[in-house]
């Protein structure tokens, strides 16, 4: 069961009509809270359907949006540097930066992963007290993550794969580790619930729903992924940390840096001279990226091309279900080209 709703501070709770007019950055953001809202709401996103997160022009309309938004959620300026700024300058109401809940399982690019507070068996009974969700305080200099290379970015330059692009600080695609996903439906429920306390028991039931799901999907996906364990997987970009975590899989190499910025040609070659040595079998493109680079990389290997990934799912139907969905392509993907 959830513990008891934690009590926010707030600078005033207003009363609402209706649900409090909610807008998430990106499309996980977008169904995480969608399934807590459930029939009291749908909340809106920023990042257009078919959008790269990591890079996006910011428009007029959605600083509107922002400006207009009783309760904005979003991932942090790791995964959407252009949003960075105009959360702290146009937000007007509360304001959740997920990857700043306390509790989650954290990794940093390049490096093994370092627990904050959360068990690997994704025990989803956290203790957030003392964590101020009110979002009227946008001075993020008050959050000391150093220690793990969470705001202190320049302190945790680190080479990938023994190549000459650099990956440096949080690995901001947290939601690919279900247990944080846990973590984050409680957050936003409780969030939820002190903005509109009138319904504080219905986000709560179904922020647990939820939850339940998520880790009996979890359990599915861990025996679909069983035979894929320690077979080398080659990925698109700097990712799928978390998910290989999660589900014993072993990344050998990734083809672009951890924004999926474009390859040169001398990553390419590098990459294909030494991927038959590192026991790869798969390698994946991305969905809203070109598969030509992967085809030049294994061309005359025996690496088999697995389907597009989309690990943000920018690709599919916005709502509730695209979190359970998103995981459950990039395991069948994994899984059926390992078996292929």
């Amino acid at each position: 069961m959830m513990r008891p709703l934690l009590a926010l501070s707030l600078i005033a709770t207003p009363a609402f009509a209706e649900a409090p007019r909610v807008l998430t950055d990106t499309p996980v953001t977008q169904s995480l809270v969608a399934q807590v809202m459930g029939d009291l709401g749908t909340p809106a996103m920023l990042l257009d359907q078919g959008g790269d997160p990591h890079h996006m022009q910011f428009r007029p309309s959605q600083a509107r949006a922002l400006s207009g938004a009783d309760l904005v959620v979003w991932v942090g300026e790791g995964l959407t540097p252009w949003l960075g700024e105009p959360v702290e300058t146009l937000a007007s109401g509360a304001v959740l930066t997920l990857s700043e809940v306390e509790g989650l399982h954290l990794r940093a690019f390049g490096e093994e992963a370092a627990d904050h507070g959360h068990d690997h068996d994704h025990d989803h009974d956290h203790d957030h007290e003392g964590h101020d969700y009110d979002g009227h305080d946008h001075d993020h200099d008050a959050h000391d993550h150093d220690d793990h290379g969470h705001e202190d970015h320049e302190s945790h330059d680190h080479e990938h794969d023994g190549h000459d692009h650099v990956h440096s600080g949080l690995d901001p695609h947290l939601w690919l580790d279900p247990g944080n996903t846990v973590i984050w439906l409680e957050t936003i429920a409780e969030t939820l619930g002190g903005l509109d306390p009138d319904n504080a028991m219905v986000y709560e039931a179904n922020a647990q729903a939820a939850i339940d799901t998520t880790l009996s999907l979890q359990a599915e996906l861990a025996l679909q992924l069983a035979p894929a364990s320690g077979r080398g997987l080659v990925m698109f970009h700097d990712a799928y940390g978390y998910f290989a975590e999660t589900f014993d899989l072993s990344i050998v190499a990734t083809i672009t840096g951890g924004d999926a910025t474009a390859p040169g040609a001398a990553r390419l070659s590098a990459l294909r001279s030494e991927l038959q040595e590192e026991g790869a079998v798969c390698l994946f493109p991305e969905a809203n990226h070109s598969d030509d680079f992967a085809r030049v990389v294994i061309e005359g290997t025996e690496i088999r091309l697995g389907a597009p990934l989309d690990p943000a799912g920018v690709t599919l139907e916005p709502g509730p279900m695209l979190y359970r969905d998103l995981l459950r392509n990039l395991a069948q993907a994994v899984a059926d080209c390992v078996e292929g």
